[in-house]
């Protein structure tokens, strides 16, 4: 500790006497720790964790984030990362030194860099960049369902054609008389309540809030994660933004600038920070031989080196750098084992649930269990960056008895889109439901008990459903309701499933498919 504190007073006087460094922090008891020895390098037991990307996604969602005090002002206190991790909360400081020390745990070469960000990377702000994860969802049915585009094409009536007796002949009729004054004033009365609906019902400031300039400019203070290549048969390197988890190359990332970097053995000094991060070589920085960095610990290799020149010169030179030696040793990490409950660990976020925005999109996290109907994520996608018209709401579900695993809803087309895993009693495969129409029901084909792989309700109207693999050879049923013509007493009816009324029946059909062992005739 004494040796970095003097270095740290060599640096001023040396280098830059205004220029503060991170390198002896007080921790949460109050005792200054040299910042190397605040890594705890650590292998959680469990499988999530052994990729960068699972602790970086760990790390965003399950640790709250807090803004620094002061933005342009580096940290007081930084305290253990097992504490981090035990209060669930911290700076981008925390999230770092946690993030790193799980990365250096599961073998990556990773070092926690600080330096100066804009403000939507310091304030966790991601209202205006897209969602990490792809939006697009994959609605089309499995190609072993035949009947799915003759399932299509009954959603709409096909057109009857009327037999013409006079066909071949036309008689020429003579249009009535119209006024083209009138006919362009209805016209402009049309388009003039047309223009005056859409502007009632229509947003035409789609864009983004204005943002004043920020008061703190590129003085932002701000840390984040480096991961070189070379272990774990990394091929490349880059960024991680511990406090969202994404990651970024090195040339191209949002930050500024960097000021120092460290990991569990030694602490980098970037002399320059003006210089802005696409322009320094961040991938040989502990490699250094153009004077640009300065760093705090004597390597192994260098004091071997260094001891083979001092035994040519005499005993007492060797002596001294023995001494020197024994000095700059590493000291090992305070922090006490990183250690996760599995029920903390289960839950994935603090508190149980946790809101994130994106553009033109909001995700819900919900621990897994904790939920009633087994919701575990929500992703309302809007039309609109101030997030007022919603377009979808998207809902995924586990452990459910029903198996239901995503329900999509479109409330400005009253429609319900329910997806379910093959394991039902019900079989059970897509249901698709707009409200007062109509509902399609999509069933598994390993469904055994009567072949039911398609169900449509037209409702008031008709339904029909297919059948495939039956015995009797029942492949189509239907009945056509006439909702327009009274009940009499003799007519035949039924209660219909949606209405809760009695309609009558105006026609039933059933199709079979023709046995090939057997002739036609029979």
């Amino acid at each position: 500790m004494e040796h970095v504190m003097e270095y740290q007073r060599q640096f001023k006087i040396i280098y830059d006497p205004l220029r503060d460094l991170l390198i002896a922090p007080k921790n949460e008891c109050g005792k200054r720790k040299f910042i190397c020895s605040t890594l705890r390098p650590t292998k959680l037991p469990f499988t999530e964790l052994y990729d960068y990307a699972g602790c970086a996604k760990f790390t965003a969602n399950y640790l709250e984030y807090e803004e620094l005090f002061l933005p342009n002002k580096l940290p007081e206190i930084m305290p253990s990362p097992a504490n981090v991790i035990k209060w669930q909360g911290g700076d981008c400081f925390d999230f770092a030194i946690v993030l790193c020390s799980l990365l250096l745990g599961t073998g990556y070469d990773a070092y926690v860099v600080y330096g100066t960000a804009p403000k939507n990377i310091t304030t966790k702000d991601e209202s205006l960049m897209e969602c990490p994860f792809p939006l697009n969802f994959d609605d089309q049915m499995d190609d072993e369902d035949p009947h799915y585009d003759a399932d299509e094409k009954h959603m709409h009536k096909k057109p009857t054609v009327e037999d013409n007796p006079f066909q071949g002949f036309s008689v020429d009729t003579k249009q009535p008389h119209r006024s083209a004054f009138e006919d362009e004033q209805k016209e402009k009365k049309e388009k003039e309540a047309h223009y005056k609906h859409m502007k009632e019902v229509t947003i035409d400031d789609d864009e983004p809030d204005f943002e004043p300039e920020d008061e703190y400019g590129r003085s932002r203070i701000h840390a984040w994660v480096l991961i070189l290549a070379g272990e774990r048969d990394m091929k490349e390197s880059f960024f991680i933004e511990p406090t969202t988890g994404r990651k970024y190359t090195l040339d191209n990332s949002p930050y500024f600038s960097v000021e120092s970097i460290y990991n569990h053995m030694n602490f980098y000094v970037n002399l320059d920070p003006s210089r802005p991060v696409e322009s320094i070589d961040l991938e040989h920085f502990n490699e250094d031989v153009t004077g640009e960095w300065e760093y705090v610990m004597i390597k192994k290799k260098e004091k071997k080196e260094g001891g083979d020149d001092e035994e040519v010169d005499d005993g007492e030179g060797s002596e001294e750098f023995g001494e020197e030696e024994d000095v700059l040793d590493m000291p090992p990490p305070w922090s006490p084992k990183l250690v996760i409950d599995k029920e903390k660990f289960a839950e994935g976020v603090k508190n149980g649930a946790k809101t994130v925005f994106y553009k033109k999109c909001k995700v819900d996290h919900y621990s897994e269990c904790k939920s009633v109907d087994g919701l575990v994520k929500r992703i309302t996608l809007y039309e609109d960056y101030r997030r007022i018209i919603t377009k979808e709401i998207r809902s995924y579900y586990s452990n459910r008895k029903d198996k239901l695993a995503v329900r999509r809803r479109f409330p400005y087309e009253f429609k319900l889109i329910e997806h379910f895993d093959s394991k039902t009693d019900y079989h059970w495969k897509k249901v698709i439901q707009v409200d007062g129409h109509s509902r399609k029901m999509y069933f598994y084909h390993h469904r055994v008990k009567d072949g039911l792989i398609y169900r449509e309700e037209q409702i008031g109207r008709k339904t029909f459903e297919y059948y495939k693999g039956r015995e009797d050879r029942l492949i189509y049923r239907s009945v056509t309701f006439d909702p327009e013509k009274l009940i009499e007493p003799q007519s035949l009816k039924m209660l219909e499933n949606h209405t809760q009324r009695e309609v009558r029946i105006s026609k039933m059909t059933q199709k079979f498919e023709l046995d090939e062992e057997l002739p036609a005739a029979t």
